[in-house]
Parts: structure tokens; C-alpha cells; sequence
């Protein structure tokens, strides 16, 4: 994908410290005066507004050629990246469930869990890859065809677990739920992408070429909207529904483009880090106040680094890849940010997570993203870190 949230870790950390974890703490009495309840509701309306264009713009940036790339390592290391940090999540989860959210429902926790340790974040992956001059190589290739994979994997797995939870696992209510997520697939897919597609192009064709004209940007949020709104009558969360629509019309690269040169830098720039903030606030770091509570956090975050850095390397290792090129593409699949905070904050909403392992969750996501800048330089090959050197000082 295309799309990067670049100021993800910086803005979630300028929240960390602006929410009740670092200010409230230091001004505790006037701190509500700065972030009234008024306030927090607003940033979570525009947050939740600046996901669903996210996700509408993940959906048309994103490139499917990468799923045909099904090589042994890509698939090995797609299928390990999402099975071993699930049964990680399967062995941790008892335990964090019995000692932290009891009264929380036990099968829903648990699958939200394993889901928020599975995922990848491909676009701040394609970020770093940029970064670091490795997105044509071929551990960048790997690395980014897998978390491509995993990545439309999570968010399946996330609409059925939303889906399990919202109908309080009743099998029928389940099946009608499921069925309907399938027939709103396959309108968007084959009538209303194609019909707006149909649009497009002869809008295209009257103005030239120009961009987006206000009639049809009308027209696309509209639908845009209204496909946020019937995904949210799904039960399985509006922004899947923008989703879906984007990956109906991922195929219309001159729309692409015209979204991106009118909107891009927008929706990353000034929608995004509203989310992130507000996903900060709502962190309660002091909220870890006993020795309990941090070892739980040390054993999320364990869980998490070893299900995705060790199945992600032993997978690359027994498809014949080398050791470096194997802990280097191991490192790209332990990058979370975003993905899993949309899947920690959608745990919140439908209420599985408290504000101790919400914070614990936070913590991880932060932290596996963090760690992969260091990891890749550390573990890159040495033909591959000096390119990598010489061409970022020939651009600079």
C-alpha cells in the first residue's frame, strides 16, 4: 500500500503525555478543564471519521499483484505470522482474562487478544521500508507481499470476531450476520464499484482529466458514507464497509490517483493523528499500578515479539532463506502500529478490554513498532546496509 501514518508513534506518545498518564498526573485537579468530556467525545467522532477514510484509501491503494506472489517463504511466513501469535495469545490469554477481566465475556477477550498480537501494519511497513532503501529488495519484497497477506487476513478475522461478539454467539443471528456481510461484499464488488467506476470515466472524460469535480466527490462520499452505515447495521464496524468500497475500486487507477493528489496528505496528515491522540488520551499508563499489572504488559509484549519474530523467522529459515534475511523479514512482520490499534480500540468499544489492558495493549503495539528500525539494521545483510548507506547519501 501506498498510504503511510507517519506520525503514528510520536502522535500517540504526544497523547500519552498530554492524557490523565503525564499532565493529569502533574495537574490532576484542572487537567478536565483542558480535555472536558465534550472535548474527548468530538476527538473520538473525528477520529473514527478519519478511520474510515483511512481504510476507504487503504482499500484502493492497496496492491493485490502482491497476493499473487505466493512463493514458499511468502506463504510460509504469512500463514506462521498469523498462527503462532495466535496460539500465543490462546496461552496468555487464560491468565490475563482471570487476573485482569474477569467480568469481561471470555471468549470474546480472547479472540480479540489473539487477533490484536496476529496482525501487521502494512503501511507503516511500506514506510520503513522506503526509509531504510529496502522496497526493492528482495526481503522487502517478502516481507511486504506476506504482511499484505496477513493484513487482509486481520481484517477478516477482525469482522468475524466483531461479528461473533455483537450477535452474543448466537449461531443463527451468526449466520444471517455472516450472510449479510457476504451480500454486501458482493454488491459493492459487482454493482455499486463497477456503477461508480462507470461514473468516473465519464466524468474523467468530460473534464479531461482534471481531478475530482464536487458533483462526483458528492457522490463518492455519499457512498462512502452509506456504506459505513450499512456495514454498522451489520454489527461488524463502519469502517470495514469503507473498506470493502475501496477494494472495489482499487482497480480504477486514474480515481486512485485523483483520491490521492486531493486527499492523501489530509486524511494522514490531519484525520489520522486525531485518532492516534485520542487513542493516547484514553492510555492510562498510572492505570498499571501494581507489580501485577507491568508483568502482565512484559508478558503481552513477550507474547507478542516472540509469536511474530520467532514463526516469521522459522518460517523464512525452513523456506531457504538465510539467517539475516530471515530475522530481517521476521522484524518487517512484528510492526503493529496502526492495525493493531484499530483492533485494540474496537475491543475497547464493545467493552472486552479495560483501561488496564487497553494500556497493556497500547504498550505492545508501541514497542514491536518501535523495535523494528533497530532490529533490521542490526540484522541486514552487509552488502544490503552499505547500498542501503550509499543511496541515501547520494539523495541527500
Amino acid at each position: 500500500a501506498h498510504v503511510e501514518a507517519p506520525t503514528g508513534g510520536s502522535v500517540i506518545l504526544a497523547g500519552i503525555l498530554l492524557g490523565p498518564s503525564a499532565l493529569g498526573l502533574i495537574w490532576p485537579v484542572d487537567w478536565p478543564v483542558l480535555f472536558p468530556k465534550e472535548t474527548q467525545q468530538s476527538l473520538q467522532l473525528l477520529g473514527k471519521i478519519g478511520l474510515i477514510l483511512l481504510l476507504f484509501q487503504v482499500g484502493m491503494e492497496f496492491d493485490y499483484g502482491h497476493l499473487r506472489a505466493r512463493s514458499r517463504t511468502v506463504t510460509a511466513v504469512s500463514i506462521c505470522g498469523i498462527a503462532v501469535p495466535f496460539v500465543c495469545g490462546l496461552l496468555i490469554g487464560p491468565w490475563l482474562h482471570r487476573e485482569f477481566a474477569p467480568n469481561a465475556p471470555r471468549f470474546g477477550f480472547q479472540l480479540f487478544l489473539c487477533i490484536a498480537l496476529s496482525i501487521s501494519a502494512l503501511p507503516i511497513m511500506g514506510r520503513i521500508l522506503l526509509e531504510m532503501k529496502l522496497e526493492r529488495t528482495a526481503i522487502g519484497a517478502m516481507g511486504i507481499s506476506a504482511a499484505a497477506i496477513d493484513d487482509v487476513t486481520g481484517w477478516v478475522l477482525l469482522a468475524v470476531a466483531t461479528a461473533v461478539v455483537t450477535v452474543g454467539f448466537d449461531g443463527w443471528a451468526l449466520a444471517k450476520q455472516v450472510a449479510g456481510v457476504l451480500l454486501f461484499f458482493f454488491a459493492l464488488q459487482k454493482l455499486v464499484g463497477p456503477a461508480l467506476c462507470k461514473v468516473w470515466r465519464r466524468v474523467a472524460e468530460r473534464n479531461g482529466g482534471q481531478g475530482l469535480t464536487a458533483s462526483f466527490l458528492t457522490l463518492l462520499l455519499i457512498v462512502l458514507f452509506g456504506s459505513a452505515l450499512v456495514s454498522n447495521r451489520l454489527r461488524i464496524f463502519a469502517i470495514f464497509g469503507a473498506f470493502l468500497l475501496g477494494v472495489s475500486l482499487h482497480k480504477e487507477l486514474s480515481l486512485v490517483k485523483a483520491w490521492r493528489e486531493k486527499f492523501s496528505d489530509f486524511v494522514i496528515v490531519a484525520m489520522v493523528p486525531i485518532f492516534f491522540t485520542n487513542t493516547g488520551l484514553n492510555t492510562e499508563i498510572g492505570s498499571l499500578n501494581t507489580p501485577l499489572a507491568w508483568v502482565g504488559c512484559g508478558v503481552v509484549l513477550l507474547a507478542a515479539a516472540a509469536g511474530k519474530l520467532g514463526g516469521c523467522f522459522v518460517a523464512a529459515r525452513l523456506t531457504g532463506q538465510s539467517p539475516c534475511e530471515a530475522a530481517c523479514i521476521a522484524a518487517l512482520m512484528n510492526t503493529r502500529a496502526l492495525m493493531a490499534l484499530v483492533a485494540i480500540n474496537i475491543g475497547l468499544d464493545l467493552k472486552l478490554l479495560n483501561r488496564e489492558l487497553f494500556t497493556m495493549l497500547v504498550i505492545m503495539a508501541l514497542l514491536t513498532t518501535a523495535m523494528t528500525g533497530p532490529l533490521l539494521r542490526w540484522w541486514l545483510p552487509e552488502g544490503l546496509r552499505k547500498q542501503a548507506w550509499q543511496e541515501r547519501d547520494a539523495k541527500n
